[in-house]
């Protein structure tokens, strides 16, 4: 009976470490991919303010003539 026990404890613990180990995996991907998205979102921000500035400077040329 004792041996059925610890077996069952032994397969839950196995188990359980699969599960931490895979939590552990899609975290770490979870993370690269916001990573990823923060940095195109940047991209698409500097592009975003070139040219808007673009613009503007468009705009004041043609206010100066």
């Amino acid at each position: 009976m004792l041996d059925s026990e610890l077996e069952q404890l032994e397969q839950r613990i196995q188990r359980l470490t699969a599960a931490y180990r895979q939590a552990r995996l899609e975290a770490r991907r979870a993370q690269q991919e916001r990573d990823r998205l923060m940095a195109l979102n940047n991209e698409l921000r500097r592009r975003i303010e070139g040219i808007v500035d673009r613009v503007r400077n468009l705009e004041s040329e043609q206010d100066h003539e």
